[in-house]
């Protein structure tokens, strides 16, 4: 079961009583990473506040990137497409243009074989 990594939490309004920033109203919270190094000790990241603004901007900005990434990978994936078709274009041109060189090699070779079974 995939367990988020990322939470958010909108912040009661008595826990903002006295806060110098009340605007940014939005706990963000990440899962604990865990080091390569020793898989069973956790970092626990402290949480960031921020405002709405900033959350809506993140959420526009990430999907931006999201869209980017994968408008390069969709592109990268016809280049790779069109590369391998390419290669398999070139390959059968090779395969086709060294037949008459099998046949010609045939051919000596059953002269050859015609050559031994008959004496002279």
């Amino acid at each position: 079961m995939l367990r988020p990594r990322i939470s958010l939490r909108l912040m009661q309004s008595d826990e903002l009583v006295d806060d110098p920033s009340p605007d940014a109203c939005v706990e963000v919270t990440l899962s604990p990473l865990r080091p390569a190094g020793d898989p069973d000790s956790a970092v626990f990241a402290e949480p960031l506040r921020i405002t709405p603004a900033d959350l809506l901007r993140l959420h526009m900005e990430s999907d931006l990137a999201l869209g980017e990434i994968r408008a390069e990978a969709h592109r990268a994936d016809i280049a790779w497409q069109r590369r391998l078709g390419r290669w398999y274009e070139e390959g059968r041109a090779a395969v086709e243009a060294g037949e008459p060189e099998v046949t010609l090699l045939r051919r000596v070779l059953d002269g050859l074989r015609r050559q031994v079974l008959t004496p002279v």
